[in-house]
């Protein structure tokens, strides 16, 4: 039987796939469990009903999903988390400041609810608008400033003004780091061995960053000083600090009724 393990279709998820997406780098010891392994791509907001229907068996899924269903679910090492700013996590404005509504979409529960914490504990008022948009620049024709995630938060920080990162904000409250996804899989299945080989994929990734950077300029066609920027920004193992940033997380979700 073939394991199927979820993949964001984001940049993030580029460094920790990279070594086990490519045959050449496999070593010889780990054939039979990599050749039984099929990565299927998708986002994040799909993988928790793709888990629950048994179309994937272990998938980074977003972080306010597996608090609020962690009694069905068994987690792992493998997270993508931000050691403080995030990058890729943003709220963008037209203007120079946070002034006015911010433009939301469905895209991302966690950020969303990330950003509804923040906007309460700073005190600040901002209305979230629903919207049908994606990126920034669609979100931005309804509000003057607009929350954006992945691979279009990345190419939005290009071109409008950052006026908050949700993973330095979220550092600055708690002094932890902020978990936006935590591979998990149903509680009755155990899948040790994939998270064992995808943390040795992590940490070829690592110890391998020019090759990865280089790579990821050919396929996102971004500069190499940001992508190896981008990828040290990031945390992909589930370690103590992290675990007390998802724990705060969830008792900030808790204190402002969001779960």
């Amino acid at each position: 039987m073939p394991y199927l393990i979820g993949k964001f279709g984001f940049l993030n998820n580029f460094l920790p796939y990279y070594w086990l997406e490519k045959p050449e780098k496999r070593l010889s010891k780990e054939k039979e469990l990599l050749e039984r392994i099929r990565i299927i791509e998708s986002s994040p907001k799909k993988f928790p009903e793709m888990l629950e229907a048994g179309e994937i068996d272990f998938a980074p899924v977003p972080s306010f999903y597996f608090i609020k269903n962690k009694v069905s679910l068994r987690n792992y090492d493998f997270c993508i988390a931000s050691r403080d700013r995030v990058l890729s996590v943003v709220v963008v404005s037209n203007g120079k400041n946070l002034d006015g509504s911010i433009a939301i979409s469905n895209a991302s529960l966690t950020s969303v609810n990330l950003l509804r914490i923040i906007l309460k504990e700073r005190g600040l008022s901002n209305r979230l608008v629903m919207t049908e948009g994606s990126n920034a620049g669609e979100l931005l024709k309804t509000c003057n400033n607009a929350l954006v995630i992945g691979d279009e938060a990345i190419k939005a920080r290009m071109v409008y003004r950052v006026v908050m990162d949700l993973g330095e904000e979220f550092y600055e409250l708690t002094g932890y780091p902020m978990v936006f996804g935590i591979s998990a899989s149903l509680k009755e299945k155990n899948l040790n061995e994939v998270d064992r080989i995808i943390m040795k994929s992590v940490d070829w990734g690592l110890n391998n960053m020019k090759e990865v950077v280089k790579a990821a300029r050919k396929k996102f066609f971004m500069p190499e000083e940001f992508l190896e920027e981008y990828f040290n920004t990031l945390c992909y193992r589930f370690g103590s600090k992290e675990q007390r940033g998802l724990e705060s997380f969830e008792e900030l979700c808790k204190e402002n009724g969001l779960i």
